[in-house]
């Protein structure tokens, strides 16, 4: 099951309704030079409060005179991108005396941005915000270009390539320096041929990519990112290497490429050597397990999408989580990641964990009685009493396992609040096998109707809709 993104996730707005041009136009080229560029409102409307501000970059400075309007006490510093070597390198600010970092969207295209932004983290104080305006590198305006050989305008920022990037790069960026992005806001694409835009569709199906990124992705022209620091991360990552994890990761794997781009990528894994199976041609999340398990040596399991991406500190912080767990409560723990649980009174439902699912960062706390679990990722004990059904197929399997833990086991499944980015190409759309599993979860377990899950609360009136929209 891949994860949906909720009523709090960005909506890209429609195209506008434009009159059509005039038959003749006199117009004049346009003026040498560069025109005053105004600062982006869009991108002054999501900034926080702060004190000490530090504005990387030409465009980042050209906020200030406005942020000051709404708070007064904000003081200001801007510097240049960096550029060429330490000689050339601007003065930074004392060490822990920033609390909002803003930079430029040619900030990443530094060659040496990932060193750069380290840096700039030591100068900022715990508990800091960095916004970011990221130029996105793969609309469907870019991609015309692209096919059209370069006819954009030399210096037009909206398709200069130095300024360009796929979101996934930068947020992979921001994590690895230890900090968690989310996407605040974002310039839609204003205009997109829709004829152009099923040409993407229907290349990305040949890719076995969803159609949800020409909807949603491919018409952000701008995005603007809102990051907080990690700090519990920051320190796990600074522990030294361990030689061996207490888990072992188990991967169902269709996507070589995907995979070597997130899972075998992951510093988090990487920090406590971690070994990862690799399963290929599994018929169910359960088979992928029952495959690894010989060739497993840990005493836990750590299954997961082969789109996750475990920044830095989350091993260091999963093996202390697990290495706490008495070992008779092992075979009965399962533990997941993002999800539904119980608040701590007992009384209502809430979402429990945290991912960033694409762009959203879902950040919430975790949870000792969990409800659903999204199959981004689980961990259960080598030789645990949880066992995946393999008729539920490949979604919808790590709620039954919780529902069942419950009403069978009498275990309370939990939920962690551990950082992962869920790097999905597919979604916002559920598949017809969704469906078809959300069908079988309801008739396994009748008591739990209706059944609340990240995705939908499922009931039969769900999937009688469901089915109908097929029709």
């Amino acid at each position: 099951m891949s994860m949906l993104l909720t009523d709090d996730s960005p909506v890209c707005a429609s195209a506008p309704v434009r009159p059509p041009r005039p038959p003749i136009e006199m117009r004049q080229a346009d003026p040498a030079g560069r025109l005053p560029r105004p600062p982006d409102g869009r991108w002054l409307a999501v900034l926080p409060p702060a004190r000490q501000v530090l504005a990387v970059g030409e465009e980042a400075a050209l906020l200030a005179p406005w942020h000051r309007q709404q708070h007064a006490q904000a003081r200001w510093q801007a510097m240049p991108l960096p550029v060429g070597g330490e000689a050339l390198a601007p003065a930074l600010p004392p060490a822990g005396s920033i609390d909002l970092l803003l930079l430029s969207p040619g900030f990443f295209a530094l060659t040496d941005a990932d060193r750069w932004l380290a840096r700039l983290g030591e100068c900022c104080a715990p508990a800091a915000r960095l916004s970011l305006a990221l130029d996105n590198g793969c609309t469907l305006e870019r991609m015309a270009r692209l096919l059209e050989a370069g006819t954009a305008a030399a210096g037009d920022p909206q398709h200069d390539p130095a300024r360009a990037h796929a979101p996934a790069t930068v947020y992979k960026l921001l994590l690895d320096a230890g900090w968690l992005p989310h996407l605040a806001a974002h310039e839609p694409v204003e205009t997109a041929d829709p004829a152009f835009a099923q040409g993407v569709r229907q290349l990305a199906g040949l890719l076995g990519l969803g159609e949800g990124c020409v909807d949603e992705v491919h018409r952000m022209r701008r995005l603007h990112v809102l990051a907080r620091r990690d700090d519990d991360g920051r320190a796990a990552a600074a522990l030294p290497p361990r030689t061996s994890a207490p888990f072992a990761v188990v991967v169902p794997t269709t996507d070589e490429a995907q995979l070597r781009a997130n899972v075998l990528a992951s510093p988090g894994l990487r920090e406590v050597n971690a070994r990862i199976a690799v399963c290929r041609g599994a018929t169910s999340p359960g088979d992928a397990i029952a495959q690894a398990e010989a060739a497993c040596e840990a005493d836990w399991l750590l299954l997961c999408h082969q789109d996750v991406y475990f920044p830095p500190g989350f091993g260091q912080r999963l093996s202390a989580e697990l290495e706490a767990i008495p070992a008779h409560e092992r075979p009965r723990t399962l533990l997941g990641f993002i999800g539904v649980g119980v608040d701590a009174q007992g009384q209502r439902l809430m979402r429990a964990g945290q991912v960033i699912d694409r762009l959203i960062h879902m950040d919430h706390p975790g949870s000792g009685v969990a409800l659903s679990f999204d199959e981004v990722a689980i961990v259960v004990s080598r030789d645990s009493i949880h066992r995946i059904a393999p008729e539920m197929g490949w979604h919808l399997w790590a709620t039954d396992l919780c529902l069942t833990a419950i009403s069978q086991h009498r275990v309370m499944p939990r939920l962690l609040s551990l950082p992962l980015f869920h790097n999905s190409r597919t979604g916002w759309g559920l598949p017809e096998a969704f469906v078809d599993s959300a069908e079988r979860l309801i008739a396994r377990h009748p008591a739990f109707a209706p059944i609340h899950t990240l995705c939908a609360t499922l009931t039969p009136e769900f999937v009688a809709s469901r089915r109908a929209l097929r029709r």
